[in-house]
């Protein structure tokens, strides 16, 4: 399906942003990456999900751990790199 980009402001916590990606999934999305960049005036994180097919939703959620954390038990890297949190930088790695 087609790629499309949400903005994911990065004043927010990390436990806020994984919110942000299930809410954007939990309408039919699948969550691929995300990248920091400067947008309308301000550098915030810019998500890239996957438009799904009409009522296909991931089977999984997606859960982001701070690098160096522990991974989540039972669930596989789908990602890694840097975000916006709480208004700085942070390595974070999603899982699903």
């Amino acid at each position: 399906m087609d790629e499309y980009i949400v903005e994911i402001d990065g004043g927010i916590s990390l436990t806020e942003i994984e919110n942000a990606i299930q809410g954007e999934e939990a309408i039919g999305a699948e969550f691929l990456r995300s990248g920091i960049s400067y947008h309308e005036n301000a550098i915030t994180n810019l998500a890239t999900f996957n438009d799904l097919p009409p009522g296909q939703r991931p089977q999984k959620d997606v859960v982001l751990v701070k690098q160096g954390d522990p991974a989540p038990s039972g669930k596989k890297n789908i990602w890694a790199g840097v975000m916006l949190v709480s208004g700085s930088n942070m390595a974070v790695s999603a899982y699903r």
